[in-house]
């Protein structure tokens, strides 16, 4: 049956909504049928489930709704070589600790917290982005010390690489930068006073305690290691993941 047949059919079984027809020469009182909707077909509301299990135990930090896009800023280290003998020593490190211990999936330094952004925003926001990212020169990039970092849930514990203070100082001007434009969509700021840093592993839960025997020792070995090596990253290039999306900045040489 057709829409508009359903539309000429459609009634009450209650005589306070019968439908009243007039004419010139009689009244009469015509009671519609109620048409059969058993055979359309109904389309649910969609209702995605948050499984940890398919995630290594990671829990959303916000659900999941259609038309949103989780949404972060941040900088690739670009020796990914010296990040990965770095979780191979950590690793071994941190087995005394009796708890199962993951490396990081995707190792960043973050620029921003995630934010959700609407799919109709996402053109204009990585438009301001790049006139605000435009103008910045590439710098070296260099690291200073092991750090235990909760996550604002105290659901993860990350062991973490965090950049020494030159660097740290020219992130905060880019982030400062970001600021102003997640400011302009009415998105999250950065934090107040970011320390910025790149994770390795991490743990479930709040493990602090746990590690802070052993960060001394840690601490000890990355500083003889960096000072030996003199290890930094160039960096030419700022990135954001907006979903399933890349959008990445060259900086000025």
């Amino acid at each position: 049956m057709s829409a508009l047949s359903y539309i000429s059919e459609y009634g009450s079984n209650s005589e306070d909504s019968d439908c009243e027809i007039y004419s010139a020469s009689a009244v009469k009182k015509i009671k519609l049928h109620v048409p059969d909707l058993s055979n359309i077909a109904v389309v649910p509301k969609e209702n995605i489930k948050d499984n940890p299990a398919v995630h290594g135990g990671r829990k959303r930090s916000f659900p999941h709704e259609r038309g949103n896009w989780a949404s972060f800023i941040y900088v690739k280290y670009p020796d990914e070589e010296f990040l990965h003998n770095w979780i191979e020593k950590l690793r071994e490190e941190v087995s005394c600790v009796e708890a199962t211990c993951e490396q990081c999936d995707n190792i960043h330094i973050s620029l921003s917290k995630t934010f959700i952004l609407k799919y109709h925003l996402i053109n204009p926001f990585t438009s301001s982005l790049q006139e605000v990212l435009g103008s910045i020169e590439c710098f070296e990039l260099s690291f200073g010390a092991i750090k235990v970092y909760c996550n604002e849930e105290n659901t993860r514990t990350f062991i973490s690489l965090e950049v020494d203070y030159s660097s740290n100082k020219y992130l905060s001007n880019i982030s400062n930068k970001i600021d102003q434009v997640l400011e302009e969509y009415k998105l999250p700021k950065f934090y107040d006073d970011p320390s910025f840093h790149v994770s390795l592993l991490w743990f479930h839960g709040n493990k602090k305690r746990e590690l802070k025997d052993i960060l001394e020792k840690l601490n000890n070995t990355v500083q003889q290691d960096l000072h030996q090596h003199n290890k930094t990253g160039f960096i030419d290039k700022l990135n954001c993941k907006i979903g399933n999306k890349y959008f990445q900045y060259s900086l000025q040489p």
